[in-house]
């Protein structure tokens, strides 16, 4: 059984805030973009260089992991499927990380703490040519005579904090000082030492120890002071083992150990003096350096953006009913129809920054929000098309005027869009002059004919006798003397065939030359006598009966020339109902018979044809 769309096991991916997030990105200044990328990616690394090589680091990746998990589950399950009581204990429980992460991450901040405090804007750089010289050749002697020592050289970061636990020295460094310091059982041997600049600043400081998660469990407490020291600030350590004699170096919470003299000498140098060395050794390092520059990037570059991204969707806030005009554009083979009052209007329930809902809102101030959507190809087809909600919310997120904006929309009402498609065609028609009461002579029309679009199935209800259109010249003529041409310009035709609208025209006017004649008047005539036109034959045969005597005297309306509209009487019209074989078909029941009117040339008549009730009874003893 295949589930349906409610199924418990049915969920949707909505991509759509992905989506949006794309649309926003256009509509953000791109300098800002990269301004808060650049600030947030700078206080990541810091970050990221503080926690790097301690205990913070595998605390960081287990609360990202549970992060990431409980976020996708919320997401799937309180998203798709509506739990919303899940969604609320999510919020509860991201509260909860947030007082977790200060607790376990409390050495971490006390550190960083420290590093903001001492930070420097200029690295001294001084010669220390001695200074490495009499590291190197004190870690040889201590070695050798495995004589325990631990030597923390200050940088950026000020030792003072150490330094006035232990016993304040201020001597010029040399491997002798340094060899009588670590002497055993001498008073200052097992503590260390820290050298400022060229100079011993203090001897028997109690430097912090990493936690053992941290370090080897098989290192001594020298080597884990070591590291922790190195740790909380730039120091370089130096480290002699007691039991060994190995030399070991840390920096930034990391410890290097096992190293030759000539490898203690080359660190001292790089990290000291930053002179760079060509030695196959020293570009190996270089590669590993990059390696580690690498590997930080892939961390600070994607939470960097995971970061901006959650910032960008706090920053989210909807607004509803915000109102849209959907104006539906197409090309000249259609035509649109809509049953409710056009252009229809929305309601839209949008989402997106604050800035972009205000700046959308001040420019509906006055108007509803005007959308142009382009008809597409498959709805372009005769007849009736509808669109649900879904369609539109597509066409809607779709419009320039809020993907520029970086909106999205979440609701659309009416949930429903109904409009008629017809197919439109053009015709080539012959231009006439309307010139309403007056009678005018046309000398020219340029251009004669014109191109008229029209509904297909409006163009097959008209005969090719009614195939015209009218220059509308009833107002311009008003005033103009007689008998003199008159030239008009862009005289507007009438869209109109017939009584049958239509779409447009091209050209869309004519220019015109005329002359008034006349001016048409109108003019009742009454008792106008109707007379039935018929054979002999007809007249032996027949009897023709009236139902009513007075619907055969006519009252009519005509229309012409004035001087022969009034020139005209009742005894100047002939009405004439006309019987021929076909149509001399006797009945009991009355007939309507059309009635012919003639009229004296250059006067019509006004209204519908006129039709009188009459029936043909048969002569008794006429032949058949």
């Amino acid at each position: 059984m295949e589930p349906n769309e409610s199924s418990f096991y049915t969920v949707a991916v909505d991509l759509e805030p992905l989506r949006s997030l794309f649309d926003r990105l256009g509509s953000y200044p791109i300098y800002v973009v990269l301004a808060e990328l650049f600030l947030i990616g700078l206080v990541v690394n810091w970050c990221a260089g503080v926690l790097h090589g301690t205990r913070g680091t595998r605390l960081l990746r287990g609360l990202l992991v549970v992060l990431v998990a409980a976020t996708l589950v919320v997401r799937v399950l309180a998203g798709q499927l509506h739990w919303e009581r899940l969604a609320l204990l999510y919020q509860y429980f991201i509260i909860g990380m947030g007082f977790v992460a200060l607790v376990a991450f409390q050495p971490e901040l006390r550190r960083a703490l420290i590093r903001a405090g001492d930070v420097r804007f200029r690295r001294r750089r001084t010669p220390r040519d001695r200074l490495i010289s009499a590291l190197t050749e004190s870690a040889a002697y201590l070695s050798r005579n495995r004589f325990g020592a631990i030597v923390a050289i200050q940088r950026d970061v000020g030792l003072a904090n150490w330094a006035e636990n232990g016993t304040q020295l201020n001597a010029e460094v040399s491997a002798t000082l340094l060899n009588t310091l670590f002497y055993p059982n001498s008073p200052l041997h097992d503590l260390g030492v820290i050298i400022r600049g060229t100079r011993v600043l203090a001897a028997g400081c109690q430097f912090p120890v990493a936690e053992s998660g941290e370090v080897d469990v098989s290192l001594g407490s020298r080597h884990r002071a070591a590291v922790g020291l190195s740790a909380e600030s730039d120091a370089l350590v130096l480290v002699v083992s007691e039991e060994t004699g190995t030399i070991s170096l840390a920096e930034g919470g990391n410890l290097a150990r096992f190293l030759a003299l000539d490898d203690l000498q080359e660190a001292l140098e790089s990290r000291l003096t930053g002179d760079s060395l060509t030695s196959p050794r020293r570009r190996k390092r270089s590669l590993s350096d990059l390696w580690r520059v690498l590997r930080r990037l892939l961390v600070v570059i994607p939470l960097t953006c995971v970061i901006w991204f959650l910032a960008d969707q706090a920053n989210l806030i909807s607004a509803e009913g915000i109102k849209a005009e959907l104006v539906v554009t197409h090309d000249n083979t259609v035509e649109i129809d809509v049953p409710r009052p056009p252009p229809p209007v929305f309601a839209l329930d949008l989402r997106g920054s604050r800035r972009a809902v205000d700046s959308l809102a001040a420019v509906m101030e006055e108007r509803p929000l005007r959308i142009e959507w382009p008809l597409p190809a498959i709805y372009a087809r005769s007849g009736r098309q509808t669109l649900d909600e879904a369609q539109l919310r597509e066409i809607f997120n779709s419009a320039p005027e809020l993907r520029a904006r970086g909106l999205f929309v979440e609701a659309v009402s009416p949930a429903r869009f109904v409009f008629i498609v017809h197919q439109v065609t053009s015709v080539d028609v012959p231009v006439r002059v309307d010139s309403g009461a007056l009678r005018v002579n046309v000398e020219r029309i340029e251009p004669e004919r014109t191109r008229v679009w029209l509904r297909q199935s409006d163009l097959e209800q008209l005969s090719p006798s009614e195939m015209y259109i009218e220059a509308d010249l009833r107002e311009r003529l008003a005033g103009e003397p007689r008998n003199r041409p008159l030239d008009f310009t862009g005289v507007p035709l009438r869209l109109r065939i017939d009584g049958v609208p239509a779409d447009h025209a091209d050209p869309p006017s004519v220019n015109l030359t005329v002359s008034i004649v006349a001016e048409n008047i109108t003019k009742r005539l009454t008792g106008i006598q109707v007379r039935v036109a018929a054979s002999p034959q007809i007249w032996q045969r027949y009897t023709i009966e009236y139902q009513d005597a007075n619907e055969w005297l006519l009252d009519i309306e005509v229309e012409g020339d004035e001087v022969a509209v009034n020139r005209l009487r009742p005894q100047d019209v002939t009405a004439t109902v006309p019987l021929t074989s076909e149509t001399a078909v006797p009945s009991k029941e009355f007939r309507l018979m059309d009635v012919v009117i003639k009229l004296p040339e250059g006067v019509s008549l006004v209204g519908p044809s006129r039709q009188v009730r009459m029936r043909l009874v048969p002569r008794e003893g006429a032949a058949p």
